[in-house]
């Protein structure tokens, strides 16, 4: 092709020339090449615009020149030559400008089809989302939206471009939505809005938009990029959801109530199989000690005159009563309505005065060690129920441990951290340990040691509230119990009693106690509704001296009270028939009588308990002796 336009340039000029001076005339070099030349080097290129020139000269430097007057042949070839290169090069350089710009017309085409095309997916896609898009300028004008965009508005293209989207916000959401849009906006971060927006069709429809600030080529601002979610199923899923979950609370609720009542029921019916194993078990002891009771009267009945006898009978009989005495504290302990009378004590002082007691009770069969280890630490304690507590722990003891074992007490100040101990505050503790080498317990028997009438004992060798005994006077001195034990390893107990820093008053300076009936005569008002139990107090109280006056219940003795009758001092049981207590009586008798000394008796003292412990007036624990009541009477009463 490149050949061809190179022959035809040639062969057009010769023919111009031919034309022009005819064909004798027509391969001479003229300046009708100059166009050959140049359409030859712009279509075929600088190399045949060269050999054409070539060509050009080699046919027509032998033809016959036509030359002005005086100038040489040489002087027009070489002027012809100049000429000719010079339009080559000017036509080639004209050609490669012609090709750069057809190059970038080319590129700019490709260029703005695949701007085109790119446009064209964009919009594809955007419209094919199932969500609203939209494109915003720094003026908060929109110069896109997609089609959902449009198809929620129910308008042309152009009209939701333009379109004021407060007219379909809901009247509960506009004041709020405008706020946080204003805020984001200013922010130029990322913000999110949830409104209800009503759509062309008139409902109301949840849309959360998340708006993402979009920046130009050079880093500024230059409007938003907005989508749009339909939330409303979601919303709706979230209200059936939290409806749900208010039944289910409701059921819940209801299953708790169910599981609650059906665990009260549980516990009224362990309570009352746990009364009926404790039937046996009490029954079994009060029936011996009863029988040591009735057994000895009878003896001193049938022989009166036997002073020898009679002496052995009371005994017997006394040491009955005071074990049954025991009995019953250890029930009140466990059931924490034994009112304990604390006072300061030194442990290890106490230990030493019973250990001959704990040895007795221990045997020959096993060693007992006391170890005490805390010379100076003093606790507030009821000293009767820190000794039963600790005979009911060397006891349990001695009937885990086989003949040539071993039981060790021990005291030991320690400083416990909080929650150290179950149930107990950091502080300075007293821990009495009592360890054995007996057979030890599982876990599930640790579980229950301290569960009342439970007892892994025979059926008849024990109640079960040796350790219920030990629990419940450790959490009402405000300590605390624990277990350890593994099977075949023996068992520790400690108790954790709280420690203080003021030590207990010497033997000494304790004021010495009055002789029964070494007091000065009282006139006596005593209030008790058991005939038998008034009957053997007054009995007491004439035999201390004092004259006494009997009633049987609140209101009687409220009617010798208003009728006159003078007493030094009232003695009243707390529970009585009617619907006044021995307190209720005590303040309506202290209210007449402003100043009479009061002595409030009971041996269960129950709801009432409470009630007592507030009062100014003294508790006298049943049974009790001549010795007990005189030293309560004197620490109150005097004549008058």
């Amino acid at each position: 092709m490149a050949l061809a336009i190179s022959a035809a340039s040639l062969a057009g000029a010769v023919v111009l020339r031919g034309v022009l001076l005819g064909f004798d005339n027509a391969t001479g070099l003229s300046a009708t090449t100059f166009p050959a030349l140049i359409v030859a080097t712009l279509y075929a290129g600088p190399r045949w615009g060269w050999a054409t020139l070539a060509a050009a000269l080699a046919i027509g430097i032998w033809a016959p020149l036509i030359t002005a007057v005086g100038v040489s042949n040489a002087a027009v070839v070489a002027m012809f030559t100049l000429s000719a290169i010079l339009t080559i090069v000017v036509s080639s350089s004209l050609r490669e400008a012609l090709l750069r710009l057809d190059e970038a017309n080319a590129a700019q085409a490709v260029a703005q089809q695949a701007v085109q095309a790119t446009e064209r997916r964009f919009r594809t896609l955007a419209d094919s989302a199932p969500i609203l898009m939209w494109v915003t300028r720094t003026d908060g004008k929109r110069e896109f939206a997609n089609k959902t965009y449009v198809d929620f508005l129910g308008a042309g293209y152009d009209a939701a471009l333009d379109f004021d989207w407060r007219k379909v916000l809901h009247p509960d959401d506009i004041g709020r939505i405008l706020q946080e849009q204003v805020a984001g906006e200013a922010s130029r971060q990322l913000f999110t809005l949830e409104a209800r927006f009503l759509r062309h069709d008139g409902e109301y429809r949840w849309v959360r938009s998340v708006s993402q600030p979009r920046w130009a080529p050079d880093g500024t601002f230059d409007g938003f990029i907005g989508v749009g979610y339909d939330i409303t199923d979601a919303k709706r899923a979230e209200a059936d959801l939290k409806r749900i979950n208010d039944l289910l609370a409701e059921r819940i609720e209801a299953a708790l109530a169910e599981r609650d009542e059906a665990e009260a029921a549980l516990q009224r019916a362990q309570k009352l199989e746990a009364v009926g194993q404790l039937t046996g078990g009490v029954a079994h002891d009060f029936n011996n000690l009863l029988t040591v009771v009735i057994g000895a009267l009878d003896l001193m009945q049938r022989h009166p005159g036997d002073a020898a006898r009679r002496e052995r009978m009371i005994e017997a009989a006394m040491g009955a009563a005071r074990r049954g005495e025991r009995l019953t504290q250890q029930l009140l302990a466990f059931s924490r309505r034994q009112a304990l009378k604390p006072e300061p004590l030194v442990v290890d002082g106490l230990l030493k005065d019973a250990e001959p007691l704990l040895r007795r009770a221990v045997g020959e069969a096993v060693t007992l060690i006391v170890a005490p280890g805390a010379p100076d630490a003093v606790v507030d304690v009821d000293p009767s129920q820190f000794e039963a507590a600790i005979m009911n722990l060397v006891v349990n003891a001695r009937d885990a441990t086989p003949a040539g074992g071993m039981i060790r007490i021990e005291t030991l100040p320690v400083l416990l951290e909080a929650r150290q101990v179950e149930g107990l505050e950091a502080g300075d503790y007293l821990c009495v340990g009592v360890h054995d080498t007996g057979a030890g317990m599982d876990d599930a028997t640790i579980a229950r040691a301290f569960e009342p009438f439970f007892t892994t004992k025979e059926q008849g060798r024990g109640t079960g509230l040796g350790l219920s005994q030990v629990y419940g006077f450790a959490r009402q001195s405000g300590g605390a119990a624990t277990v350890d034990s593994k099977p075949g390893k023996g068992a520790s107990v400690c108790l954790y009693l709280p420690r203080k820093t003021a030590r207990p008053a010497a033997d000494g300076q304790q004021a010495a106690r009055p002789r029964p009936g070494s007091g000065p005569a009282l006139r006596v008002l005593l209030v008790e509704d058991d005939a038998q139990v008034a009957e053997l107090v007054e009995a007491m109280l004439a035999e201390l001296g004092h004259a006494v006056s009997r009633a049987e219940h609140a209101e009687a003795a409220l009617v010798l009270l208003n009728a006159g009758h003078h007493f030094d001092l009232m003695l009243t049981d707390l529970i009585m028939p009617g619907d006044k207590s021995g307190v209720d009586l005590a303040r309506e008798a202290v209210g007449l009588r402003p100043g009479l000394p009061v002595i409030l008796s009971s041996g269960y003292t129950g709801e009432v308990l409470s009630a007592a412990e507030e009062t100014p007036w003294p508790l006298l624990r049943k049974p009790y002796g001549a010795q007990q009541l005189a030293d309560t009477i004197a620490g109150v009463a005097s004549p008058k």
